[in-house]
């Protein structure tokens, strides 16, 4: 029993999973390897955006189109194929984490660049010289504007696409009751940190207070800090597997 406990750390463990449930599958199947319960709690969900295409440069023009999510990757090559258009073979193409790159090689299109940081400032790590550059950014609607600032500053022309938007989904009363059995609560963006509160309020925050509460990366954990939120696991690669390797190191130190 102590063996399996050491394998297996997060064995028997309720772990809530706030992200959009359509982007659950991954978790939900690392954790049930794992040994361990999902409790699906969705507090996300997305919606397209119209786009404008005229405003934009022929596609074909742009030296980078560079891929912050795979929801951006999602929902411009939806767009794309609503409009008729089809992706160019000879824009270099950037992603920003090893699921963004996957979804975009799945579509056919091959990545140029990825970070070593699955974040805004690990993209800009490895854009040094962008002076007059032509650079496309389909991204969420509200969005950190690190990047297109900073590469803007650099001597760049960047395009910003909002290609989707973020909402709050309902959940009913039982759904939140189950939260107490949990014994974890996980966070993957920083809009899951906020629209957790926004639908669970006082309750949510005093299960956070009751709870071990993970985060994806240190982006997230710092918005989970300004909302009041105290983060007891931040994953050092920032990534699904990643938090869950994370919370089998605390989990391990607690056996």
């Amino acid at each position: 029993m102590e063996q399996d406990r050491k394998a297996y750390p997060l064995a028997g463990k309720r772990i809530v999973i706030t992200r959009e449930k359509g982007q659950a599958e991954e978790f939900v199947s690392l954790l049930e390897r794992e040994r361990a319960e999902p409790v699906i709690f969705p507090v996300i969900a997305f919606r397209a955006l119209d786009v404008d295409w005229d405003s934009l440069l022929p596609l074909s023009e742009y030296d980078w189109i560079i891929f912050t999510s795979v929801n951006g990757v999602r929902f411009f090559f939806d767009k794309l194929k609503e409009a008729g258009y089809v992706f160019p073979g000879g824009v270099n193409v950037a992603a920003i984490g090893p699921a963004t790159a996957k979804r975009l090689e799945e579509l056919g299109v091959r990545v140029s660049l990825m970070p070593d940081r699955f974040v805004a400032e690990g993209l800009l790590e490895r854009f040094v010289d962008v002076r007059g550059l032509r650079i496309l950014i389909p991204r969420a609607k509200v969005a950190r504007d690190v990047l297109p600032d900073e590469l803007r500053r650099r001597g760049a022309h960047v395009d910003v696409l909002p290609i989707y938007e973020t909402y709050l989904p309902s959940r009913k009363e039982s759904e939140k009751e189950r939260l107490k059995e949990a014994d974890v609560i996980t966070f993957t963006s920083p809009s899951t940190v906020a629209n957790f509160l926004k639908i669970t309020g006082d309750y949510g925050r005093r299960l956070c207070e009751e709870k071990v509460v993970a985060s994806i990366g240190p982006v997230t954990t710092e918005k989970a800090r300004e909302l009041g939120i105290e983060v007891d696991v931040t994953a050092s690669e920032y990534s699904v597997p990643g938090l869950i390797d994370a919370l089998k190191g605390y989990f391990s130190e607690k056996v």
